[in-house]
């Protein structure tokens, strides 16, 4: 959402480089042991950083980028810049300090708390500490995380070349690269190779690198597809007993994959385009299927081929309503809220409307053209050939399939029960596994071991960032402790050897002795001295100013003992930058923080030799460590003592091992009115025009955000730079908010020179004037989507109470946060999902209803459906190990559909006797003797050697057989249940068979939705034939049932008998 607002404007301008186009690559390291400070991990990360930048394209891309920010990519923001500094004075100068220069090529590393204190305090803005760790980390705590962020940007608005040459970066390098050293950093240790892995795991995020691994998985695995389509081709060459019409078959598939692809608006082909082939090349051939059989049943009802073709037309409303009904149930998908379900939905939805339309308008042409033109055109070839192109003798035994199956079904209750027990155990199992799971995670694109997926809850645990449009101050100075001067990054010094010095810091329940050191030149001869007193260590910081103010005047008076009066100022005490102890023996180091006390003015009643008035600074070490004798200074006669800490002021427990969480508030920028699309990569933004920060009564509502926090809200620290405005302003003497007849935003620069990282929370206008800010707060994290909405809420109650209080200049702040973003995308992914299963439910009955006309038979084979997803989720969740989820759910949901379908023929063939003439199968004639199959038999020679075209007509493809399993009105529920899976094995069988192998092909997908779907395909045809061949049957034949009229026919009657009365 903050990434939105930089391309907001309707104008955008050349001269601002944040309008133009940056492209950014973040790398994230952790540990494999211990914690990313290590030297072996810091010099592991320098090294491949600096093999990164060594790449001939990168060097290229660089120098192409925008000349004022190429610091983005050489060297770019990497915390390693500040690790290995280059000095650039051997010596420290005449000025008491030495520069280094962060550009992370120096072979002697930095010590790690200096480099924590400098980023710390402000200097290196606007880096920061929270740029490179997580948000969870605390000064002193250590980190298994560290970050680094590259950026391109391009040179001008016209950004077509760059990207095209960073997309050719990405393509031939980069994305190798990236993919060679994942993979060698998870690489297993060998102990008998000098070869070692580096010392921590790499996983990385990037603009178009993104997309690029992910269709290099996919064109990876669309190579699986060929296994697809070829055993597609295969097994329909089986079914059809016909190689061009298998060909023919397959081809007509394709072309549905391809036009759908050119009629649908899709603007670039996605994840769900993709899983929609899949899908089409495995659920796509049943429309041709069902038009070869009826071309087949068409002999049995006409011999002139118009004659046939209408009958087969007329049939294929009725066979081909079960195909439609499962392309309507992926049109459901457009309910969803998910852009890639509805994406998936209309995609598959289409092609397989249009492999119906293929198959109804230009597989029966070629149907026609294979049995008059190409079959007699064959059987002048070698038999051999023919056998191979036309096997007509490959014909399972159907009739025996069905006859072994009904010896199952003499006794259908037991097997019913059997059925029972397995779904209810598995159903309770599911339900208990799924509920004591953890809640459930937004879709994942690869598996959880793949280091996009492994990392992005790593990449959570920081904030975001993009690439600086400014650069962080490439040199600093290296200041000697009493120098006075304003330009130092760090204070550094050599330790003192003392007793005490193997301590970091005194007890807190023992006073603090100070060191002090008074400068060396005499003010004795002033009348009046004014004394900056510049305190180290710890102890000064943790209490509080009223507290060791009273010490230090002590002091004054002691160490100035003819000292008449002694008065101190009104202003505050302040922060300088931290010293750096060093022990030069061995190299140890400690950072201690220096506070500047107010000064101290001394007037003296003893006539002076000088009336003028004199300054001087004092040096206080309060720690156990303490500097060397600084240059020009010495020591004082009297040390300064601060008391100890109470138990109220004792450090909080560290919560550096805890995760957290980030809430963002926002003031200047308005609330989006909603997220209809989620999932999309962008939305529309623009500033709260009503927002003034110069008023009064905006910085007063921006104080109460951060100030009246209630502990509901359970807030872990909080990153306000109003709060330190506050203290800026008193200690100039000013009053805050900042007075009325004053300038606020001049005020807030200087500010800002004293507190550049608070800029980094800012937005500014085109007068570098403040239009819109935020405050961060880290707050502990919760379990689960709905307590994360719970703490929402409460967070959003919180900042509607201080909306309704304050004024209208700041009263449209808003809270945000990732996890409550993740939460409400992951809410609504279930929601819509959970709404299409039962749309999909709704519409199977509907369809099944108006196709069996019988809704017992309707309620049995939704029965039936349920047992098979009860036992699919027993079976991922509970054996697998799978958590229950968006996707999961959807798949489920789209083989719904497909596990019903066959079951509709079979309680239609049920009741098929009992419609009326016109809705039935066939009309009800005896087989016609003329018509019977003779394609087994020899054809008859004739003088060229080619059969007559009647006789040719009737030897088309030897599948005649079909007049045997007609549903009869003389049959009892046996034989009409025994016809009935005659009928459907065919094509069941045949389907689930290529269903099954096109899964163990899906299975070895890097995908990860790719990978569940082929599991999800394997196990499928295992449940499904049994379900619809023996379950279903079996509910038929348990219920007793004798009659074959449908209910809603007899329904009907029943209400016309009743009704008559109205027109007799």
């Amino acid at each position: 959402y903050l990434d939105s607002l930089n391309s907001m404007q309707a104008v955008r301008n050349e001269s601002v480089l944040g309008q133009r186009t940056t492209l950014k690559l973040e790398l994230l390291y952790e540990a494999k042991d211990g914690d990313v400070f290590s030297e072996s991990v810091l010099r592991d990360i320098r090294a491949f950083e600096q093999a990164l930048r060594s790449l001939e394209g990168w060097s290229k891309l660089c120098n192409m980028s925008e000349p004022a920010l190429q610091f983005q990519c050489s060297p770019g923001e990497s915390f390693g810049n500040y690790v290995w500094p280059k000095r650039l004075d051997n010596f420290l100068t005449a000025g008491g300090f030495f520069r280094l220069s962060f550009d992370g090529s120096a072979s002697e590393r930095l010590p790690l708390d200096a480099v924590v204190a400098y980023l710390r305090e402000g200097r290196a803005f606007p880096h920061e500490l929270l740029f490179f760790l997580p948000m969870a980390f605390t000064e002193g705590s250590n980190s298994r995380l560290l970050r680094s962020v590259f950026g391109f940007t391009a040179p001008s608005l016209d950004d077509a070349d760059f990207r095209r040459t960073y997309q050719d970066f990405v393509e031939k390098q980069l994305y190798k690269a990236m993919k060679e050293v994942v993979l060698f950093t998870r690489r297993p240790v060998d102990p008998s190779s000098w070869d070692k892995p580096p010392s921590m795991q790499i996983y990385f995020r990037g603009d178009l690198l993104d997309d690029y691994e992910v269709l290099e998985a996919l064109h990876g695995d669309m190579l699986l597809a060929i296994g697809p389509l070829i055993l597609s081709l295969i097994l329909a060459w089986i079914k059809f007993r016909s190689g061009f019409l298998a060909l023919s078959a397959t081809t007509l598939l394709c072309f549905t994959v391809l036009l759908a692809y050119v009629i649908l608006p899709v603007e670039k082909v996605s994840l769900a385009s993709f899983l929609g082939v899949f899908m089409i090349f495995g659920l796509g051939f049943s429309s041709f299927f069902r038009m070869h059989e009826l071309w087949r049943r068409s002999r049995l009802e006409a011999v002139e081929h118009w004659e046939r073709l209408m009958y087969l037309h007329t049939a294929a409303g009725r066979e081909m309503l079960p195909v439609v009904c499962t392309s309507l149930c992926y049109f459901l998908l457009l309910t969803s809220n998910l852009v890639p379900l509805r994406e998936f939905g209309i995609f598959i939805g289409t092609s397989m409307l249009l492999a119906v339309a293929f198959a109804l308008f230009c597989f029966v042409p070629i149907l026609l053209l294979h049995e008059v033109h190409l079959r007699p055109c064959l059987r002048r070839m070698s038999p051999r050939l023919v056998m191979v192109l036309e096997p007509a003798h490959v014909k399972p035994n159907w009739e025996m399939l069905a006859s072994k199956i009904m010896l199952l079904l003499r006794r259908p209750k037991p097997l019913l029960a059997g059925t029972a027990l397995v779904v209810f155990i598995c159903s309770v199992t599911a339900l208990a596994v799924t509920a004591a799971q953890p809640y459930p995670e937004l879709p994942e694109v690869f598996p959880h071991d793949h280091h996009r997926e492994a990392g992005r809850p790593l990449l959570q645990s920081f904030r975001h960032v993009n690439p600086a449009e400014v650069a962080a101050p490439l040199t600093i100075q290296m200041c000697e402790p009493g120098r006075n001067l304003s330009s130092c990054a760090l204070h550094w010094c050599d330790l003192q050897t003392t007793g005490s010095s193997n301590l970091t810091s005194w007890p807190s329940e023992q006073a603090a002795a100070c060191s002090c050191y008074a400068p060396l030149g005499l003010t004795t001869m002033c009348s009046n001295i004014t004394v900056s007193m510049t305190i180290s260590g710890s102890r000064a910081t943790a209490l509080s100013e009223a507290t060791v103010l009273p010490e230090v005047e002590a002091f004054m008076q002691t160490h100035f003992a003819d000292a008449d009066y002694v008065a101190t100022s009104s202003a505050t005490s302040r922060r300088l930058q931290s010293v750096v102890l060093e022990d030069w023996p061995t190299g140890a180091t400690q950072v201690d923080p220096m506070t500047e006390m107010p000064q101290i003015s001394l007037g003296f009643p003893t006539p002076r030799l000088s009336t003028s008035s004199c300054h001087e600074t004092h040096l206080c070490y309060c720690s156990p460590k303490a500097c060397t004798n600084p240059a020009g200074y010495r020591r004082t006669t009297s040390d300064l003592s601060l008391p100890a800490l109470s138990t109220t002021t004792e450090d909080a427990t560290s919560t550096s091992s805890l995760t957290s969480s980030e809430v963002v508030v926002l003031f200047g920028i308005s609330r989006p009115a909603g997220l209809a699309n989620l999932l999309a990569k962008t939305i529309s933004a623009e500033f709260d025009t009503s927002f003034d920060p110069a008023s009064p009564w905006a910085q007063r509502a921006m104080l109460r955000v951060c100030e009246e926090l209630p502990t509901t809200l359970q807030v872990l620290t909080s990153r306000c730079w109003i709060l330190d405005f506050r203290t800026w302003l008193y200690s100039r003497g000013q009053k805050f908010p900042v007075e009325r007849f004053l300038d606020f935003h001049q005020t807030l620069k200087e500010f800002l020179v004293s507190y550049p990282s608070s800029a980094s929370a800012m937005w500014f206008n085109e007068g570098n004037n403040l239009t819109a800010t935020m405050f961060t707060f880290q707050v502990t994290p919760t379990d689960g989507a709905t307590a994360t909405l719970a703490a929402r809420d409460l967070w959003n109650s919180y900042i509607d109470q201080l909306n309704s209080d304050a004024a209208s200049t700041a009263s449209n702040a808003w809270a945000t946060s990732q996890v409550w973003v993740d939460a409400v995308t992951l809410q609504d992914a279930l929601s819509s999902a959970w709404q299409v299963l039962l749309a999909v439910t709704g519409v199977v009955f509907l369809v099944g209803l108006f196709y069996v006309l019988d809704l017992e038979l309707v309620l049995a084979l939704l029965l039936v459906a349920f047992c098979v997803c009860s036992v699919i989720v027993f079976f991922f969740f509970c054996l697998c190990g799978w958590s229950f989820g968006p996707w999961e759910l959807t798949i489920l949901t789209v083989f719904l559909s497909y596990s019903v379908e066959p079951a509709f023929h079979i309680g239609h063939d049920f009741i098929n006797p009992g419609l009326p003439e016109a809705l039935r199968a066939e009309k009800p004639l005896g087989p016609n003797p003329d018509l019977l199959s003779v394609a087994d038999a020899p054809a008859p020679d004739g003088d060229d050697g080619t059969s007559p075209p009647q006789v040719q007509a009737r030897h088309a493809d030897g599948l005649s057989q079909a007049s045997e399993v007609n549903p009869k009105a003389k049959d009892t529920p046996e034989e009409a249940v025994q016809r009935s899976i005659h009928l459907v094995a065919k094509n069941l069988v045949s389907n689930s068979l290529k269903l099954f192998l096109c899964g163990i092909l899906l299975a070895f997908s890097q995908l990860r939705i790719f990978g569940r779907l082929g599991a999800i395909s394997i196990l499928l045809p295992l449940l499904v034939v049994p379900s619809v061949l023996l379950v279903y049957p079996a509910l038929i034949l348990a219920s007793g049932r004798q009659r074959r009229e449908p209910d809603l026919l007899v329904f009907g009657n029943i209400m016309i008998n009743k009704l008559s009365w109205l027109w007799t």
